[in-house]
Order: C-alpha cells, then structure tokens, then sequence
C-alpha cells in the first residue's frame, strides 16, 4: 500500500468507543485548514481559545454540534491550523457555521480581522463518516493528544476503496485498537472541499507512538490482505500525511 512514503497527516473527528466496521449514523466534519504566520500563528490560537470557541460552543448547548475542536501542526505540509466542526445533521451542521461567522463579524470584528491578518488563507473540507471503531451513530467528547490523518487522491473506483477499507483493513485496525496500539481510528469520504478524496484518521497517546504505529501499519495491511492491499493503492494512487496537536496549548 505504500502509506510510509509521504510525512504529513491532517484532520480531527477521532473517537474513543466500542468497536464497529461500519457506521449506521452518518458524521459530518466541517474542516477547515489555515496557512498560517509561523512567527505569530500562537497569537490565532490565543483569538480562537477567547473568542472563536465560545461562539463555538453556543451551537453545541443548541443542540447543532456534537464535537469540536482545534489542532495545530506538529509536522506535515503547508496548513498550520486545522478546526473542525462535528454534527449528525447535515442541515445542522451548515446552520451551526453560518451562525458562528454571522456573530463573530457581527460582534468580534477586530479579532476576526486580526485572526485573518495571521492566518490569511484557507482551505474547507466537508467529510462524512464512512467506517470507524466508533459505534454508530456515536461521536467521542474527548480526543488523545496526538492525531495523524492521511488525506488520500483516488479514482473514480474510490468507492472499490471504500469496501476494502470495511472489509479487510477495517478488522485489521479495530484489532490495533483493542491492542492499546491506537486510541480509535475513521475513515472519511470527500463530500465538498479539494483534492482530496478520502481521509484516514487515528489518534494516540504521543508524537513517538503514533509515529511507530503508522511505520508499522503498512506492512501489518499488507500481511493481511495483500491482494487487497495492492488494489487499495491502485485506486487510491498518492497521499499527503499530517500529525496534529489536539488543543491551543
């Protein structure tokens, strides 16, 4: 499969709960990536902790939200800073959004304007949940420290990939997590964003432990499926990895 060639992962939804190949449930995951100023990028932590997430958390008590969250880069490509906003609707989910931007330029304009001088671009993501080793329907509150996610390109047979994940790779990692390898691990489907089409997530206790897991993930898939495992890496053909920082500090 060949996961190992590329050092840069990206993205949060990660759960911690009983084991399933699949969901019934959907999960939405509105991400967005920021580019950031790496020489003032912890004063946009600082904006988004005192002013951003409050406006955050107001959807969440309306019952909009499930979960959400900010991450910061640890290692991986051009993003910076990852927030990621979590719902079981759709509708919901977009409604949540649209209310958060409304009050922060209606009401935190100098912070907004100065969170953008910082973090000047941008690029959105909407994900659904495909598979996970969370039960269904069920979305964690709380996140280990440490996330890797792999953002994959694939072809039009991307839903081919879809049914190796469930049915050959899907036991292999819920395995992992029964094992204390990893904490939990999803994998996501494109619905509107980039280039990227189909997104892996795992978290774990540290930066040295997930690195270590993931080195050995490959071969562990390959020595599984190895047929499968080929397939998987002619439909999903390249990849882009990121490791993040849960939290603002």
């Amino acid at each position: 499969m060949r996961f190992r060639k590329v050092v840069a992962v990206a993205f949060a939804v990660c759960l911690a709960a009983p084991l399933a190949s699949a969901q019934d449930t959907e999960t939405y995951s509105f991400s967005t990536y920021y580019r950031c100023n790496q020489a003032t990028e912890t004063r946009a932590d600082e904006i988004y902790k005192e002013t951003v997430e409050p406006l955050i958390q107001k959807q969440v008590e309306a019952g909009r939200l499930r979960v959400h969250g900010w991450a910061r880069h640890w290692v991986g490509g051009e993003w910076r800073r990852l927030e990621y906003l979590v719902a079981t609707d759709l509708a919901a989910l977009v409604d949540a959004r649209e209310a958060i931007i409304e009050e922060l330029i209606g009401t935190h304009l100098k912070a907004a304007n100065e969170f953008s001088s910082i973090c000047p671009s941008h690029d959105d993501y909407i994900w659904s949940s495909v598979a996970s080793s969370q039960a269904p329907g069920e979305v964690a509150q709380d996140l280990s420290n440490v996330i890797m996610a792999t953002y994959f390109q694939c072809d039009s047979r991307e839903k081919e990939a879809d049914a190796i994940m469930k049915t050959a790779f899907a036991p292999v990692l819920s395995a992992h997590v029964k094992e204390g390898k990893i904490a939990a691990w999803i994998w996501l489907e494109h619905l509107a964003g980039g280039k990227y089409r189909r997104l892996l997530v795992f978290d774990g206790a540290d930066h040295k432990s997930i690195l270590e897991y993931w080195n050995t993930l490959d071969q562990a898939l390959q020595d599984a499926q190895p047929e499968l495992a080929r397939r998987f890496t002619d439909i999903c053909h390249s990849h882009t990895d990121y490791v993040w920082d849960i939290g603002t500090e």
